[in-house]
């Protein structure tokens, strides 16, 4: 998916995105600002897939 937690379309080659690296990531992009970094890192896991531990993170049950 394209979509960061906020909502809007992530552009995947913008400065200002971050990958999670977890395998089945459903949200896979991130924009820095919503997940509070200030530069992207190589191996970065969101906080969804750091605490699910198995990968699935990103998507938020309302």
């Amino acid at each position: 998916l394209d979509d960061c937690l906020c909502g809007l379309r992530v552009d995947p080659t913008a400065d200002d995105v971050i990958e999670c690296k977890r395998p089945g990531c459903e949200m896979r992009w991130y924009h820095l600002i919503c997940v509070s970094a200030d530069q992207a890192l190589h191996n970065w896991a969101c906080e969804a897939c750091t605490k699910s531990k198995s990968g699935r993170g990103g998507k938020v049950a309302q």
